[in-house]
């Protein structure tokens, strides 16, 4: 659903940022993200994941 969501919102030019503890999880999320549009952002801490995308919007 993740990589779901990743290539609807890189469609629509929008940032995802995800988190997520299991670094096997955060492997497979960046192996099979859709690499044209926008770059799916992939934290192990949901506080880094927020600060993330909020720096990325206001930065646009």
């Amino acid at each position: 659903m993740v990589l779901r969501a990743h290539h609807l919102c890189s469609g629509l030019d929008l940032v995802l940022s995800v988190a997520t503890h299991s670094a096997p999880v955060r492997r497979l999320l960046a192996a099979g993200a859709d690499v044209r549009g926008t770059r799916l952002v992939i934290h192990a801490r949901a506080d880094t994941a927020i600060a993330t995308a909020t720096a990325l919007t206001t930065a646009a």
